[in-house]
Formats: structure tokens, C-alpha cells, sequence
């Protein structure tokens, strides 16, 4: 059965923190397949967008409108108290007290850290935090994960494995909007791009369709800097 494309609906975000526009989105609809890709340039305000979806930030007239039941954010700069890395997915049992030690167990094996599990989480290396950021999204069960980065400052082995778990977790049933400046893992992962240029939204197309000819002269400068794209 063809998956069901569900979509974000956004309206009036407008976020200008020291009178300086970072986003500025009259209306914008997001289609969610399984993985969509936020491009563009730096400081062109992906970031900003992903935060505004999980809440962390917002404006006075803002309307969200979204399907999803529970939303789960993790930023290229991973944070962990200071205690083992077991304990730090443990600590979720407060909150969602159906999550059981065996399913710890079993994220543990499966994002490669049973080996760590007694190791402190603020220790590891960046592709050992980002397993276990993502092990925290699945015990959770969220809906839609937005993804900031997922595999910066990573060696190719730890990309390709965190990618793979992307996608295995995409087939089952999570959504993904991820921020990346990756094009190659823009087009091995996604469905749908929605490029953002200066704070606004300048083309969403699939991604097949904008990177084989982009619709918008922003979109052809960006694939020309990114990837020596000529029309």
C-alpha cells in the first residue's frame, strides 16, 4: 500500500529576534512522505523552522496545523545530563512509564551502544550521541522526528550507519524532517526538498524533480554553488 503523504500547515511565522528577520512564512504546507529535506544556505533560517515545529520557538500570530501526536526534535549540538548513557534513556521512564528496561535493552543493541551502556553520555563521540538521541526518539515512539544535521562531523562508517537507521525507521512508520547541507544524503534520503533561502520558502518540489531541474533561479543558483548544476 503507497504511503499516505500527511503534510504540516503553517501560517504567519515570523520570528525576528533583535528586530533581525530570520523567518518570515506568510503560508506554507509541508508534505511529509516518509523523509522531506530543509536546504539552503547558512543562516537561512532551517534551524530556526525545526525549533518552531517542536515549540521551542514561536510568535504571536503563529498557527500550526499537523497530524502528528508527538514530535521529537534533536539538534546537531546533542545534549545529555551527566550520567550513563543507559541512565540517560532510562530517565524517559518518568515520563512514559510504559517504556520497560527490555526495551532499553533492545535500543541499546540495536543503535550499536551496548558496549556503552555504562559509559557517561557526555563522553562520546558525535556519531555515539547522535545513536543515542535517535534511541530516545524510538523509545518515545514519536511520530515525526526533525533532524538537524544528523550526520555532521561524522566518519563516513557512522554516516552511513545513522542513514540506514533513518531509513529503516521511515518504513515503519516514522516521519523525518531533516535540515542538512548534505546534498548526496538529500537525495538518497528524501522524498520532498523545501529550500529556504534569506527566510523564506523559495521552491518545494520532490526531490527527484528539483535536483533534475529545479523551478526557481534560487533554486538553480543554490544546486549551481552546491553542486556545479548548470540549466
Amino acid at each position: 500500500m503507497a504511503n499516505l503523504i500527511q503534510s504540516i500547515e503553517i501560517e504567519n511565522l515570523y520570528l525576528a529576534p533583535n528586530d533581525k528577520a530570520i523567518l518570515d512564512i506568510k503560508n506554507l504546507s509541508i508534505p511529509i512522505d516518509q523523509i522531506t529535506a530543509i536546504i539552503g544556505p547558512n543562516g537561512s533560517g532551517k534551524t530556526s523552522l525545526l525549533k518552531t515545529l517542536s515549540g521551542l520557538q514561536t510568535n504571536k500570530n503563529l498557527q500550526l496545523h499537523h497530524p502528528f501526536e508527538s514530535i521529537f526534535l534533536l539538534l546537531n549540538q546533542v545534549t545529555f545530563l551527566k550520567m550513563s548513557v543507559r541512565d540517560n534513556l532510562a530517565i524517559l521512564q518518568d515520563a512514559y512509564p510504559r517504556i520497560h528496561d527490555q526495551m532499553i535493552n533492545d535500543v541499546l543493541q540495536r543503535f550499536h551502544l551496548g558496549h556503552l551502556a555504562n559509559q557517561a553520555a557526555t563522553k562520546l563521540s558525535a556519531g555515539e550521541k547522535q545513536r543515542v538521541a535517535i534511541a530516545r526518539a524510538v523509545l518515545v515512539e514519536a511520530a515525526l522526528i526533525l533532524l538537524d544535521e544528523p550526520t555532521a562531523n561524522m566518519d563516513p562508517a557512522t554516516a552511513d550507519f545513522i542513514e540506514d537507521q533513518i531509513l529503516q525507521l521511515a518504513k515503519q512508520g516514522t516521519r523525518f524532517l531533516m535540515a542538512s547541507h548534505d546534498m548526496g544524503q538529500v537525495q538518497r534520503l528524501s522524498q520532498h526538498v523545501i529550500l529556504i533561502v534569506d527566510g523564506q520558502v523559495a521552491e518545494i518540489d520532490s526531490t527527484e524533480s528539483f535536483f533534475k531541474q529545479p523551478q526557481t533561479q534560487l533554486g538553480k543558483h543554490f544546486l549551481a554553488r552546491h553542486l556545479g548544476w548548470h540549466a
